[in-house]
């Protein structure tokens, strides 16, 4: 009996464990578009009233997938990963649909704007642009379709 309330218990609590998500949506030129997607956000988004706030916020490049492996080996590289295995977001604060953090790619740090609306009294969606030139990554191109200089961020967080 004690290891089934041990067991439920662990499942209960599993059960509360924060999952954030992201996706990085990428347009192509002269046409396309993809998604690099990932559910293994790590950190900590703390709620006070209205405001929310998170020290850092992080996935690893690798986590990132699009859904076809030779893309996600090219995506991969173009970030850097070996030398740069995290994208972080830290220093965040937000309230009343907009919000502040420093954006870490490449190990090029950059200040980000983005705005955000609750789902749900325990989920917000933030969402902000960023370009691959200011994080210092190369135009990125493969047989003749190039990556378009601004990519838009989609984070899906449990607070």
């Amino acid at each position: 009996m004690k290891k089934m309330i041990a067991l439920c218990s662990g499942v209960l609590m599993m059960g509360s464990v924060m999952a954030h998500e992201v996706t990085v949506k990428v347009a192509l030129s002269p046409a396309g578009s993809f998604e690099a997607k990932s559910a293994k956000v790590k950190g900590d988004v703390k709620k006070d009233g209205n405001k929310f706030t998170a020290d850092n916020l992080w996935v690893k490049v690798e986590e990132l997938k699009t859904g076809i492996s030779l893309r996600d080996e090219h995506f991969h590289k173009h970030l850097n990963f070996e030398k740069s295995p995290k994208i972080s977001f830290s220093q965040v604060s937000a309230a009343d649909g907009k919000g502040t953090g420093t954006l870490t790619v490449n190990d090029v740090k950059k200040p980000v704007d983005f705005t955000y609306k609750q789902v749900n009294p325990n989920k917000i969606e933030a969402t902000f642009k960023v370009k691959p030139s200011d994080m210092k990554l190369k135009p990125a191109e493969y047989m003749g379709i190039g990556v378009t200089d601004e990519v838009e961020v989609v984070a899906v967080i449990d607070v």
